[in-house]
Order: structure tokens, then C-alpha cells, then sequence
């Protein structure tokens, strides 16, 4: 039982979740256009699913990013979406509006990310700001509202790693875990590199053999699934199809990997400014989008030194917390792509609640602490992706 304090907050962070996700809605909708969204690969590969067959039969010719087998064409981006649209797509097959879509995951991210910073006994104020932050300081506001394949992949990893973040912090039962790792890895395959910090979250709660079973099960089984679809689709269970479509697609001059693309990655993701023009705009993003410190320059506040003194095991959280996120952008600084027709760096949308868990745990209030530089900065990041959306929808269409 709680006691009438816990219950309290408990209570306040619940209703404050509830009224973020409510103005999450409304942002998002407002926002975007919420026309019909025709870049719609897992969409077409759900009403597959449905009926029988893991290839696109008869693509629309605006649909050209497969991977062919047997003159067949098989979408190779990762499947959880298409299962996640399993239930719209029965009902109202390819009339389903991934952009609508979106707008409800992207709202229902801001709250799950209120609950969980709540759930880190964080100041309540800290935990609001927290959440505007990711809710509409980051690219997520422009995922949200956009609402294609490649975003709503983005958006249901970030779901699932923010569900995997809530169970660790609260029981941390390792099954549900690994279920949560397993759902963001089948969302965006490089999230699952974050993982590790559940699993070892998981096992000091419960320091056992039996803990490293029960997480290591769901993902066991997701990926004895995965095999056989890998198998059905190019007769290889290893093959997903990613790593030859990239080469017949776009052919990177080092590969996929490589050491080679790390200069041009750190100006990716900590150096792309927008350009400067005389004329209106006056400030112009291309097709790359933006740095992460651009879009986002809160981000510059871990920094700071010290952690919440009121949060439990703030110190020991918050650097899990950064290392989950830079072991999945340390991937990304040698792959070849930058995620194109972007306002921000949407890659970094696949360990972004890990940056905002450090972010939340690095700046709440403590004595001898400046209490308005993070306020001032959540600010900043929030006109920086306003400004964004705006751009991308009235300048780039």
C-alpha cells in the first residue's frame, strides 16, 4: 500500500501524463496536415500478412524500396509495425492513414514519458519540463506529426524502449523486459543495442540464472520468428534483406559499415547548422536535416555536473542512461545513411528516451544548482523544433 505522500504524487503524475498526452494531440494535430500518407511499406505489408504472403503483391509505383527475391518484392524494413497495424489494417485495410496513426503514438509517447519521469522521483517541475522537452523539443515532434513508414518505426521503438524504462525502474520483471527490448528491436533494429541497460537493471533486482532466462526468452523466441521469415522470404535465416537492398538501392562507396563515414557522421550529428540566407526564410534546412545539438541543444545540459539528490539511484541510472544512447550512436557514426528528407537527425530518435532519463536525473533542482538553465534550454529546443516543423511543411512541403 502506498502511503498518503506516495499516493499523492502518484496521483499528480498520472493526471499530469493525462493532460500531456491531451496537448500532445493537439500539437501534433495542429502541426501536420493529416493528409492521406501514401509512403506506407508497412501498412502494405500488414494487409500481407493478413492475407497469407510476406511479399508486396502489385506495389503502387511509388513504393520502390524492397528487396527482391525470386522477382519478388519483400519490404526489409523492420516488421513490428506492419504487426502493430494488424488490427487497423483488418478493418479498413489499405485506407488506414499512417499519419493519423502516428499522432496517437507520437501522444501517447509524451505521457508514457510523463509517467516515467515521475516514476523516477524526480521534482514534479523537472518532470514536466522533461516532458515538453521530448514532447516538443526534439524530432519527435516532427516524427509525430509527419507520420511515414520510417517515422511511425521510430516512434514505436521509442514505445517500447520508454515501456522497458517504466517496468525496469518500478519491478523490473525480466520477461516483460525482454518482451520490450524484443518489440524495440522489430521496430528499429539498432534500438535494441540499448537493451543491456534493462537486462542489467533486471538482474540486480533479481541476481539470479533465472532472470537471464526470462529476459533472454521473448527475445529467444522473437528471434527464432524472425529466422523463419527471413528464411521464407530469401531462403536464409540471417538475411533480412537490408544489407543487399542498400547496395542495389544506394550503394554505399564503403558498405553499409564503415570507419570511413565517422568524419562526416560527427558533422551529422553534433555539427549541421541550418544555412543563412538573405531572403525569406533567412534560415533554410536541406534534405539532411539537422545535428542533434541544432535541434536540440538542451541536450548540451549533461554537461553539467551532479545528479538528483531525491531520485532514487539517480547516479547509477543516469550513466546506464548515457551509455544505452551512445552505444546506439556509436552505430550510427559509421553506417552510411543519415536518414535523408529530415528536419533533424531522426536517428537519434532510436535511443532518445535514454537521453531524456539523464536529461531529467542530470538537472533536477539541487542546492547550489542555477534553476533556469534548463527551463531556459527546454525553451530554446521547443522554438528551435517549432520553427522546424513550420519550415519543413510551409518551405519543403
Amino acid at each position: 500500500m502506498l502511503d498518503s505522500a506516495e499516493a499523492g504524487r502518484h496521483s499528480r503524475t498520472l493526471a499530469d501524463a493525462v493532460v500531456a498526452t491531451v496537448l500532445a494531440v493537439a500539437a501534433y494535430y495542429a502541426a501536420g496536415d493529416r493528409a492521406f500518407m501514401f509512403f506506407n511499406y508497412h501498412l502494405h505489408l500488414a494487409v500481407s500478412f493478413l492475407e497469407g504472403r510476406l511479399h508486396i503483391a502489385s506495389p503502387p509505383s511509388w513504393l520502390t524500396e524492397f528487396a527482391y527475391a525470386n522477382g519478388k518484392p519483400y519490404v526489409y524494413f523492420d516488421p513490428f509495425p506492419a504487426v502493430f497495424l494488424l488490427p487497423a489494417a483488418s478493418i479498413w485495410g489499405l485506407d488506414v492513414n499512417l499519419a493519423r496513426v502516428s499522432i496517437g503514438v507520437g501522444a501517447v509517447n509524451v505521457g508514457l514519458i510523463r509517467l516515467l519521469l515521475g516514476q523516477l522521483g524526480i521534482a514534479r517541475s523537472t518532470a514536466n519540463w522533461g516532458a515538453l522537452l521530448f514532447g516538443a523539443g526534439t524530432v519527435h515532434f516532427y516524427a509525430a506529426q509527419y507520420g511515414n513508414t520510417w517515422m511511425l518505426g521510430h516512434l514505436l521503438a521509442i514505445s517500447a524502449l520508454t515501456f522497458a524504462w517504466l517496468e525496469s525502474t518500478r519491478s523490473a520483471n525480466p520477461f516483460l523486459l525482454g518482451l520490450f527490448c524484443a518489440m524495440a528491436g522489430t521496430s528499429r533494429g539498432p534500438a535494441l543495442l540499448g537493451t543491456p541497460v534493462f537486462l542489467y537493471l533486471a538482474f540486480r533486482r533479481r541476481p539470479r540464472f533465472s532472470t537471464l532466462f526470462e529476459f533472454g526468452l521473448p527475445l529467444g523466441l522473437t528471434a527464432l520468428v524472425l529466422a523463419a521469415y527471413n528464411y521464407g522470404r530469401f531462403g536464409d535465416v540471417l538475411d533480412n534483406g537490408y544489407l543487399h537492398a542498400n547496395q542495389a538501392l544506394l550503394n554505399p562507396e564503403h558498405g553499409s559499415f564503415s570507419w570511413r563515414y565517422i568524419g562526416r557522421n560527427l558533422h551529422q550529428y553534433f555539427g549541421r547548422l541550418p544555412a543563412v540566407q538573405s531572403s525569406w526564410p533567412f534560415l533554410t534546412v536541406d534534405d539532411h536535416g539537422l545535428s542533434l545539438l541544432a535541434t536540440t541543444p538542451a541536450v548540451l545540459l549533461l554537461l553539467r555536473p551532479g545528479w538528483s539528490a531525491r531520485a532514487t539511484d539517480a547516479r547509477l541510472l543516469g550513466w546506464l542512461a548515457i551509455l544505452g544512447a551512445m552505444v546506439v550512436q556509436g552505430l550510427y557514426m559509421v553506417y552510411f545513411w543519415d536518414g535523408w528528407r529530415q528536419f533533424g537527425s531522426r536517428y537519434t530518435l532510436d535511443y532518445l528516451p535514454f537521453l531524456i532519463v539523464a536529461l531529467a536525473l542530470r538537472n533536477d533542482p539541487r542546492e547550489g544548482s542555477n534553476r533556469w538553465i534548463f527551463p531556459a534550454l527546454v525553451c530554446l529546443s521547443v522554438a528551435v523544433n517549432v520553427w522546424g516543423v513550420w519550415f519543413w511543411r510551409t518551405q519543403r512541403g
